[in-house]
């Protein structure tokens, strides 16, 4: 199955990623600051983007990814479809 393999085991940058985006290493704080990252080609940037859809997306947050490549944009989302509908998010996360 598709999701199975997707979220079967994350590289450590891809951890990493989502720890920072979201603060993890910030003390306590009521806000999601804005985060600027760079990750480099071959890192997992669709796995990064779509792990923090579905955490967003759970948080309640309507989330709009946009890509520059309709090709890749269609592509990621094709990735993560099955992961947005067990969580029941399809209405929450748009590519």
């Amino acid at each position: 199955e598709l999701s199975t393999k997707l979220l079967m085991k994350p590289h450590n940058i891809q951890v990493l990623t989502l720890l920072r985006m979201f603060g993890c290493d910030e003390p306590m704080s009521n806000t999601l600051d804005s985060q600027l990252l760079q990750i480099r080609t071959g890192e997992g940037k669709s796995m990064i983007l779509g792990a923090a859809a579905v955490l967003l997306a759970l948080f309640g947050f309507r989330v709009r990814c946009v890509c520059y490549s309709e090709y890749l944009s269609a592509r990621d989302y094709g990735l993560f479809q099955e992961v947005f509908s067990c969580f029941h998010l399809t209405e929450l996360v748009k590519y």
